[in-house]
């Protein structure tokens, strides 16, 4: 007689997806959602991604591409990580001018990837994103925003999708040995040669008929092979920008948000065909822990924002009032510096309450804390920009030379810094550092000195009084369930420093030297926005250094 095994302990998974109830970005590096904050083919560039499974557990993972205006996918597929396994990719140019993905990996995939042939990102997503001239108007308000070249500069999600059964499957009960394996996982275990046993039993599986295919014919997810409760985890995320033609290089870590769903082993194990699964995903959970001033900070989203909630608890994990980083712009080692800051949730924010691009109402409501919709172009939001040199001089803050007391006031001109899409590249210098034309912003004639630090505060009330206007008079408070409330904008990123050094050793040779730093930042969180902020709550502010929405 034959029986079927349970596929893993239950007891224990239910365990696991229970003690999973707050995620959290984890500052060791491995998690269940990886962030990559940038990718460039644009301008020479190429981008090599690895990602590591880091567990003795086989996973299936979605991999999504986003460009960077409006976060629209480009190019999504599922991956089947054995244990323990390594999966490495590039994005490099179209002689057209936007991205592709190639890959020298043996690792299983849907759709399969054919190793060293490129697959060209796609501009299905954004086609509408096209404007129509107003006869009835003084001002051309035609455009056409559906370039491919779109797809060349962006950032990518990695999210796990569930776990497969690592047992054997059958077995008799006469017999000390089973009789199978588990196909899937034999099928994408790598052999001796380092290739899987057989990456078309994944294809299969989706195609019409396969066993995966049909589990989807009366649910959402595919559950067959995959364990019964979720025990995901333990990937970690590299990535580096390569341009050879000018010999310039620089790396960076990807995000990890952990403990970021419950559920089954096949919660988030959507066919290849769909763009999910997503932060709204059912078994993304709702609550999250955020740090503030070194305290860890539970906050819960699920009774106030309904199927937003886990986006919501997602978005809080990046919500930061501040962000800093050093920039060197020095004409002498021929310095650039750009920070990128992406903002990774605000196209699900926006796309809920997304108009069409003709007739773009400005009444629409967005969810907090955004304040503006796209409208085929843009989605501008503002942050105050703040810059010193290396000896604490800010000439907006301090006279020129002493002066006598009583001295006059001195009005701070604020600079509305525009944020207009999901990728932002800051760019500090006359040119990019990160050789970025699409998605820049140049603050060079912003800046006090060549070389210092600088600060962006994103919340509502560092802007100047036009800035507050142009973002509807929104508070940029974003609240959980109990009005434990955190300020800005959620935002991650980092800053890139690139020199030059035309005389090396006096040989007349070229040297290019490039670095990646992360942004360090602030979370602002205070209690009941109704309460003034103080004695209530995660945190307690003076309320006339943190005004209310009400002020």
């Amino acid at each position: 007689m034959k029986k079927k095994l349970m596929p893993l302990a239950v007891g224990a998974a239910i365990a696991a997806s229970s003690a999973q109830a707050q995620m959290f970005l984890n500052t060791d590096g491995t998690g269940e959602i990886l962030v990559f904050p940038f990718y460039s083919a644009e301008n020479g560039n190429s981008t090599n991604v690895n990602i590591t499974n880091t567990v003795n557990q086989a996973k299936a993972v979605k991999v999504r591409i986003i460009e960077g205006e409006n976060s629209q996918e480009v190019l999504d597929f599922n991956v089947y990580m054995s244990a323990e396994d390594h999966f490495s990719f590039a994005i490099t140019a179209t002689e057209d001018g936007g991205g592709s993905l190639v890959t020298f990996d043996n690792t299983c995939t849907v759709p399969r990837l054919t190793p060293g042939e490129a697959v060209p990102f796609r501009n299905f997503k954004y086609l509408g994103d096209k404007g129509e001239d107003n006869p009835d108007t003084d001002k051309d308000e035609s455009f056409d925003n559906t370039s491919i070249t779109r797809t060349a500069t962006g950032y990518i999600e990695i999210i796990e999708m569930g776990q497969l059964d690592m047992r054997e499957l059958d077995w008799d009960a006469d017999e000390d040995t089973p009789d199978s394996v588990n196909p899937i996982v034999g099928a994408i275990t790598h052999g001796a040669d380092g290739v899987p046993a057989d990456c078309d039993v994944h294809v299969a599986a989706w195609s019409t008929g396969g066993a995966w295919w049909k589990d989807v014919q009366a649910a959402d997810t595919a559950d067959t092979f995959f364990v019964t409760g979720w025990a995901g985890g333990g990937l970690y995320g590299e990535a580096s920008v390569v341009n050879v033609g000018d010999a310039m290089a620089f790396g960076f870590d990807a995000d990890a948000i952990d403990s970021a769903v419950t559920g089954s082993g096949w919660q988030l194990h959507y066919e290849p065909g769909s763009t999910k699964p997503d932060f709204k995903s059912d078994g993304v959970v709702t609550d999250s822990i955020v740090t503030v001033n070194g305290k860890q900070i539970p906050m819960e989203y699920g009774a106030d924002y309904g199927d937003e909630a886990s986006l919501v608890a997602v978005s809080s994990l990046y919500q930061k009032q501040v962000i800093m980083n050093d920039y060197i712009t020095d004409p002498g080692i021929l310095a650039l510096t750009d920070w990128i800051v992406t903002m990774p949730t605000k196209w699900l924010h926006l796309n809920e309450y997304a108009p069409a691009v003709a007739g773009v109402s400005e009444e629409v409501e967005t969810l907090v804390p955004f304040s503006t919709p796209w409208n085929g172009r843009t989605a501008c939001e503002y942050a105050t920009l703040y810059n010193w040199d290396r000896e604490e001089a800010n000439p907006a803050f301090t006279p020129d030379v002493p002066d006598f007391s009583p001295q006059p006031d001195i009005e701070i001109e604020l600079y509305d810094l525009p944020l207009c899409y999901e990728v932002n590249v800051v760019q500090f210098g006359d040119s990019s550092a990160v050789k970025n034309e699409s998605l820049a912003v140049g603050i060079s004639d912003q800046l006090v000195a060549n070389d210092g630090w600088a600060k962006i505060d994103l919340s509502w009330e560092a802007l100047s009084a036009d800035g507050k206007d142009t973002v509807n008079d929104h508070n940029r408070w974003l609240c959980d369930d109990a009005d434990d409330c955190l300020s800005g904008l959620p935002v991650t990123g980092f800053a890139v420093q690139a020199y030059g050094n035309t005389s090396v050793n006096g040989s007349g040779n070229v040297a290019n030297y490039s670095g990646a730093f992360l942004h360090k930042s602030n979370a602002v969180c205070s209690g009941t926005v109704t309460d003034q902020l103080t004695d209530v709550g995660c945190q307690d502010y003076e309320s006339d250094l943190y005004p209310t929405s009400d002020d």
